[in-house]
């Protein structure tokens, strides 16, 4: 597909509803315009309106939708736009952001052969220096997140919306660290996705040309045929034309917030490997003697107080078993954990949540993420943050064990009931 396909295909997709959305988001269409609720904020996308009439209408609707859940809104509009959009957004009250350019650049093929690297040849020697891949330099992620979500912006997607949007099935994120005496002082994101006819480079830090070029030469190295798509101004536009880019359009957010606090958090997100899921287990590992093994039984060293129950026998006595335990756990958390608290759900060696109990599975919010409790296959847990209660199920043992005073006053009586007496006990 040619750059011209390319932008036309983008274009469609903005009045589309995807196959795929991250957790905790919820997506609704209407009409021509398709809205993100993320909990905390959300976003309008929309097809060509340019021979639409109506637009007063339609922006009071949306901001009817964003209203009902008290979340601030970000409108984009661009340059190839209907002219009466802007105006309309403003008459309605949103507040206009500064003119930003869309940059594209066109995929590498294999034809082309190897992108020169826009490093310095003396910095990119040393291990502790120059760019590297977020994951290369694991130690750097706490500072990287520190430079990445102070940086001041505009980014086209903030880093810290884009760690908790996640990974789908046909797509990453990327993350490139400028390292100097081992510290990370520039940052560098992209998602890309298998869906869409271009990778989004969510932001950089630094417009310095070697920086700039050198992650976006990694970047269309490391996704060959992929093109990539940016927006910016200033300094850093001009690095990026520098670096291959062309302009194809302007962009200009346009933002309203209607009346109250919006919520601080996602109801749901994804749990980065680098910054929640690892260090989680980490943790978790290190407390209960984790040890992950077809034939070791248990796995952990069970808290006190716990109780196990025995899953195998039952599987085929109870029509729906997993979602029986799924209902009793899920009545059990919200009872076991305070108002605004975190449930975390992790699956061993796979993509883990966190989420909030009570705004998920609820009309108009979006589903509890995860597989569920009943082990179907791997380690499936819920729990808390600071490890007091929780689920461990046990795939090859065919056990469930619940720990925490509280969580287990909440479903003892009820998995009894279901499961018979647990198999093991620990007061």
């Amino acid at each position: 597909m040619d750059m011209g396909g390319r932008w036309a295909e983008w274009n469609r997709l903005r009045g589309r509803v995807p196959a795929w959305h991250p957790a905790g988001v919820v997506v609704e269409a209407d009409g021509p315009v398709v809205r993100r609720h993320y909990g905390t904020h959300g976003t309008v996308e929309h097809a060509s309106l340019a021979e639409r009439t109506g637009l007063a209408a339609l922006v009071r609707r949306q901001q009817e939708a964003f209203a009902e859940r008290g979340e601030p809104v970000d409108w984009k509009v661009y340059g190839h736009d209907s002219p009466e959009l802007g105006p309309a957004l403003a008459a309605a009250g949103f507040d206009a952001g500064p003119a930003r350019r869309v940059l594209v650049a066109g995929p590498v093929r294999e034809e082309d052969g190897p992108l020169s690297s826009g490093v310095p040849e003396h910095a990119a020697k040393p291990p502790r220096h120059g760019v590297h891949n977020l994951y290369d330099v694991r130690d750097q992620a706490e500072r990287a997140w520190e430079v990445a979500a102070g940086s001041a912006g505009p980014h086209a997607m903030p880093y810290a919306e884009m760690t908790a949007d996640g990974a789908s099935d046909d797509g990453d994120v990327f993350t490139e660290v400028l390292l100097e005496d081992g510290r990370a002082v520039a940052v560098a994101w992209m998602h890309a996705d298998a869906g869409r006819p271009f990778a989004v480079v969510g932001g950089l830090t630094r417009d310095d040309p070697d920086f700039v070029k050198a992650c976006t030469d990694e970047w269309r190295r490391r996704r060959r045929g992929t093109a990539l798509l940016a927006e910016a101004g200033g300094a850093l536009r001009e690095r990026l034309l520098e670096a291959g880019f062309t302009e194809a359009t302007t962009v200009r957010s346009y933002r309203w917030s209607p009346p109250g606090t919006p919520e601080t958090s996602r109801p749901a997100r994804f749990l980065d490997w680098l910054h929640d899921d690892g260090p989680l287990w980490d943790r978790f590992s290190a407390d209960f003697a984790f040890k992950p093994s077809m034939t070791h039984r248990p796995a952990i060293t069970e808290p006190s107080p716990s109780a196990v129950w025995n899953l195998h026998s039952h599987h085929r006595l109870v029509p729906d078993l997993p979602g029986e335990l799924d209902a009793i756990v899920r009545r059990g958390l919200l009872a076991a954990t305070g108002p605004g608290e975190f449930v975390y759900w992790l699956d061993w060696q796979h993509n883990g949540y966190r989420y909030d109990p009570r705004r998920v599975g609820i009309p108009g919010r979006p589903p509890v993420p995860g597989l569920g409790t009943y082990p179907d296959g791997d380690y499936y847990l819920h729990l808390t943050h600071d490890l007091r209660l929780g689920t461990f199920g046990h795939p090859w043992e065919q056990t469930l064990t619940v720990w925490g005073p509280s969580l287990l006053a909440a479903v003892e009586a009820e998995l009894t009931a279901l499961l018979g007496e647990p198999v093991r006990r620990r007061p």
